[in-house]
């Protein structure tokens, strides 16, 4: 289903400074002695309408869509990034930014769940009009992949951004169990981690894979990592990552 919000929806403080601009041009011109101006009025407020126009044309994009359509709702694990409440986000759509836009990231299915101002059901851009988007401290990027090399398209987190890089790529899975004999589901995480160097592509699946695309400096690193308690579980792999990237980083300087 495809939604096209009501432009007089998107910005409604911009409607207020317009308020507040014509009556400032009006208050000038009717506050002085001579007789005002009307048609310097009118033209004042035909400029600042048509530059509100305009300015609610280009935000309207962001809230152009189909419609986000949820997960099964038996499935009480949420399926998003972080939290499963609305963030206010920045976002790069189509070349423009655009702040305090109320979403999610669904991890999932990898795309994004846009809240029109308004209420109204949620909706879902097209993940190649987004060029990268912020929540919170988490910033991502869109990255078009080879699959061949086993690099999917889609969105990465940044964890280390230099000459080299280090990223995320948040992943959940569907686990369904039905041996009690009744529906039982939860989503388990399997995030992929990636760094990037020279363009080339490494995914870091251990300490070993990690020390690998920086053989040169693989017996500094792996003190580095020893004296910094940097553990490679699920819960220190992407600081451990970062970490070491950075570290590279400074010894090539």
């Amino acid at each position: 289903m495809s939604y096209k919000l009501p432009f007089a929806l998107t910005q409604p403080m911009n409607y207020y400074f317009l308020l507040f601009l014509i009556g400032c041009l009006t208050s000038r011109a009717t506050g002085q002695t001579l007789k005002p101006d009307s048609s310097f009025q009118q033209l004042a407020r035909n400029q600042a309408v048509r530059a509100y126009e305009q300015d609610l044309r280009e935000q309207a994009h962001v809230y152009e869509g189909n419609e986000y359509i949820a997960h099964d709702h038996r499935i009480k694990i949420h399926p998003f990034f972080g939290v499963d409440s609305l963030l206010s986000c920045t976002i790069v759509y189509r070349g423009a930014q655009y702040s305090d836009i109320k979403m999610l990231y669904d991890v999932v299915r990898d795309q994004l769940a846009i809240q029109p101002p308004g209420g109204g059901f949620r909706l879902r851009p097209r993940n190649d009009y987004v060029a990268s988007f912020i929540m919170g401290q988490h910033q991502f990027i869109r990255i078009v992949g080879d699959s061949a090399a086993g690099v999917p398209t889609g969105f990465y987190e940044i964890l280390h951004n230099g000459r080299i890089k280090a990223l995320a790529r948040r992943v959940k899975v569907i686990h369904e169990d039905i041996s009690s004999g009744k529906f039982q589901a939860d989503y388990l995480v399997k995030d992929r981690f990636f760094v990037v160097k020279d363009g080339v592509y490494y995914e870091v699946k251990s300490k070993r894979s990690l020390l690998q695309v920086f053989p040169e400096q693989a017996k500094v690193l792996r003190k580095f990592m020893r004296s910094n308690s940097l553990k490679f579980n699920d819960e220190k792999r992407e600081e451990a990552i970062s970490q070491v990237t950075n570290r590279y980083e400074d010894l090539l300087k």
